[in-house]
């Protein structure tokens, strides 16, 4: 397998459109966007809904932007809220759970306190656990405590500023491999980080942007899924360059997280 990362200091702010769809080669039909306004975001999904479309992951950056991406069909019953109060995420939250829908992608945007939430909900029956609003030693401290009981962590994204930034994830109980995980690492820091896991046969399943888009976090995976491509791109038009050549080559994304013009993706076949 060949793995992959690209990473550069310099950020250009920028966004990006709606991006094409699927090449026959993935196997799988999916929509790509980013860059969207609240209101573009929310046309894309009434389009896409209605095609039989259905999100993976979303992620919202300041203005607030929004980028997220679909697939065709599969999985349950599912929900997707955008524009939310750290409030209104709560409620959400409470409501949804009570429903039997639980978290499967959160991203926020924003200082503590007075964020911009974006997530995904879906009918699932496993045990989970959410939080919002960590220190960097909190988060820590939860991945910890996860691990010992048998949860993995399947969304992450920082907020916040940089020099206070806040964590908020969903962990789901799973016996599917170990895993690793990393918070406010530098671009360098970050590489270094990812070249010790994969060449122990992790992967990385998740990164995000922190504020400020110079720390990223991460969470890596022994799942054997192969091949797959992580990359970092410091502005709208690098990332676009980058989805335009990967899905020529048969390649989709399943985790795309933005902050302050910087773009962290994840690329399967």
């Amino acid at each position: 397998m060949k793995t992959m990362f690209a990473a550069a200091v310099a950020v250009a702010m920028g966004w990006c459109g709606v991006a094409a769809p699927a090449h026959a080669a993935t196997g799988v039909a999916f929509r790509a966007y980013s860059g969207a306004s609240q209101s573009a975001h929310q046309a894309h999904f009434e389009s896409l809904r209605g095609r039989g479309y259905r999100p993976i992951t979303v992620s919202v950056s300041e203005g607030p932007r929004y980028a997220a991406v679909w697939v065709k069909g599969g999985g349950g019953a599912w929900i997707s809220r955008s524009g939310l109060s750290e409030a209104g995420f709560k409620a959400r939250f409470d409501e949804y759970l009570a429903q039997g829908y639980q978290p499967i992608s959160v991203s926020a945007t924003g200082s503590a306190g007075r964020a911009t939430f974006a997530a995904l909900w879906e009918k699932r029956s496993e045990r989970f656990f959410s939080r919002m609003g960590l220190t960097g030693a909190e988060f820590a401290a939860h991945n910890r405590k996860a691990h010992a009981d048998g949860y993995v962590p399947v969304s992450i994204d920082v907020y916040g500023t940089p020099s206070n930034p806040r964590y908020v994830a969903v962990w789901r109980q799973s016996q599917e491999g170990g895993w690793y995980y990393s918070y406010g690492k530098s671009a360098a820091g970050h590489k270094r980080f990812f070249d010790e896991r994969t060449a122990e046969g992790y992967r990385p399943a998740a990164v995000a942007v922190g504020p400020g888009g110079t720390r990223f976090a991460a969470v890596y995976r022994k799942d054997g899924v192969r091949p797959w491509y992580h990359y970092i791109d410091t502005s709208a038009s690098a990332y676009q360059r980058r989805f335009d050549s990967l899905v020529a080559r048969g390649l989709r994304p399943v985790q795309v997280n933005v902050e302050d013009g910087v773009y962290a993706s994840v690329w399967i076949s």
